[in-house]
Order: structure tokens, then C-alpha cells, then sequence
């Protein structure tokens, strides 16, 4: 027993000695990358014995401290250093979760090298884990590719629609309305046509209203509960029309939301029947036909 009680604390003082050179040379490395990014000064020891990885880590670091002028002299010891074709040409070839860290690192570098890169594993690399990270971090860099693509290299046809994807969606909208209306006319599966008439609402674009007015007519649930998200984040008079018809929807949840979607845009229009909804056979319809009511100044 004391035996095993020594060995244990040795394993245990190696790994704190082990963890703590770690962090020194971590230290010294960032100091030394701070030193030499004017461009004038050579790199030092703890940059010549730490592997790409380490460097490209470092940077991302840093890059997170830095603004203006540091930040792209960060990037153009990225590119000077070629650190993205190192890592890249080593994480190939290793598991999934390196890889995931080589996306994590090349987010937080950013530049032109970096996009590339990511763009790349966005396309080609064979762990889905991998291609969802880097276009993760692509949007980060507010640099994702079309709508088509994303939907094609996260697999969003055969996997579950998960609210990391819908936060990919609506960071695209702003610049790919036309293309989310393109895509709004495909047979996808109910999952996913929610998603993309979700983005409609998040594109800041009026012309997508029509999309949002037939995928209210939708047979699929989630796809008129999307169409009365995104219609209520334009909130345009126009959508009035085709959301006060949903007041009476057969689904309570849709009923229910429809309520709220009339409160927040003003549809005072809508207060008649919105007041009957305060008898619905559901109470979560009820609760929001009450609040609706107050918000739009009805009876009590």
C-alpha cells in the first residue's frame, strides 16, 4: 500500500514538473513571437523547438490580445512563417480531435492562409466533426461559403438538424438571401426546410416574404413554426396577412406562437380573435393569448 502511495505521488509530481515546463515554454514562445513580429528581429530557442502545432497555437492565442496593427503584423508572421501549410501537411494525417484543434487554432489566427485552409477542410476532410468545426470558424471569420456548399459538406440532407446549424444559417443570410430563396423551393426534409426558411427571417431582405407566406401553408409543423419566426424577426406589415390565419392553426404550439408573433409586430387587427383564444382548449395557447391581449391594449 505505501508502495502504491509512492508511486502515485511521483506520477503525480512528474505531471505538475511536466505541466509547468509546459507553461514556461508557452510563455516564452508567445514573448518570443511578440518580439519578432515587427519583422526585424529573428525568432528564438522556444520557437525553434516547438513543433507547428505549438507555434500556430501560440498565434491563435496572441491573437486574441491583440487589435489594429499588432493583429495584422500577427498575420503576416503567419504567412511568413508558412505555419498553415505545416500544421496542415501534419494534422492530415492524425485523428479527428487533432484535427479539430489544427480548425480551432486556424479560426483563431485568421487571414487569407487561414480561410483557404479551412475553406478546404470545409470541402474535402473525411471526419464530419472536422468539416462542422471549420465552418464554425469560417463564420467566425465571416468568410462561409454559399449556402449550396455548406449544406453539401455538413451532410445536412442525412444528419440531424442541430441549433449550431441554424446559428451557421443565420450568419450567411445577411449575403445569400437569393440563395436561401433558391434553396427554399427544394424538397428537403421538414428538419431542414425549417432551417432555411428560419435564415429567410435573418437575411434582413424584404423579397423573401413570399417564400415566408407559402412555407406558412406548409404541411409540416416546424416549417410553419420557422415561417412565424422569420416573419416576425422582418416584421413587416405585409406578413399580417398570412400570420393571423395561423391564430386558428390546428397545432396548439403554432397557434400558440402566431399569438406572440401578432403582440410583438402590433397587430391590433388580429385582438378579436386573439381575444377568443384566451378560452383555447390549450392552456400554453391561452397563457400567450393573454399576453398578446395586454400587449396589444385589449380588454382585460
Amino acid at each position: 500500500m505505501a508502495l502504491l502511495l509512492l508511486i502515485l505521488v511521483m506520477r503525480r509530481d512528474r505531471k505538475e514538473r511536466s505541466r509547468a515546463a509546459a507553461e514556461a515554454n508557452s510563455r516564452s514562445l508567445t514573448r518570443e513571437i511578440m518580439a519578432a513580429l515587427p519583422g526585424t528581429e529573428p525568432t528564438g530557442e522556444a520557437y525553434r523547438d516547438a513543433s507547428p502545432e505549438q507555434r500556430l497555437a501560440a498565434v491563435s492565442h496572441l491573437s486574441r490580445l491583440v487589435r489594429g496593427e499588432d493583429r495584422a503584423r500577427l498575420t503576416a508572421f503567419v504567412d511568413r512563417h508558412d505555419l498553415v501549410d505545416r500544421v496542415l501537411a501534419k494534422t492530415r494525417r492524425r485523428r479527428t480531435a487533432r484535427r479539430v484543434d489544427a480548425v480551432r487554432a486556424l479560426g483563431g489566427v485568421g487571414g487569407a492562409q487561414a480561410i483557404a485552409a479551412l475553406q478546404d477542410m470545409l470541402r474535402n476532410d473525411r471526419a464530419l466533426p472536422v468539416r462542422l468545426e471549420a465552418a464554425a470558424m469560417l463564420a467566425r471569420l465571416e468568410a462561409l461559403p454559399p449556402a449550396t456548399v455548406l449544406l453539401d459538406a455538413l451532410s445536412l440532407e442525412d444528419v440531424p438538424i442541430t441549433p449550431l446549424h441554424h446559428a451557421l444559417f443565420r450568419a450567411l443570410a445577411p449575403h445569400r438571401a437569393d440563395e436561401l430563396l433558391k434553396l427554399a423551393q427544394r424538397r428537403f426534409t421538414p428538419a431542414l426546410r425549417a432551417l432555411i426558411v428560419d435564415a429567410l427571417g435573418w437575411t434582413d431582405d424584404y423579397s423573401t416574404l413570399g417564400a415566408l407566406e407559402e412555407a406558412s401553408r406548409s404541411p409540416e409543423t416546424e416549417v410553419r413554426l420557422a415561417a412565424l419566426a422569420a416573419g416576425t424577426r422582418l416584421n413587416h406589415p405585409a406578413a399580417g396577412k398570412w400570420i393571423e390565419p395561423l391564430l386558428a392553426d390546428p397545432e396548439q404550439g403554432v397557434r400558440a406562437q402566431a399569438a406572440r408573433a401578432c403582440a410583438t409586430m402590433g397587430l391590433r387587427s388580429a385582438l378579436p380573435t386573439i381575444e377568443r383564444m384566451r378560452r383555447d382548449p390549450s392552456r400554453w395557447v391561452r397563457l400567450r393569448a393573454h399576453e398578446a391581449v395586454a400587449a396589444l391594449g385589449g380588454t382585460a
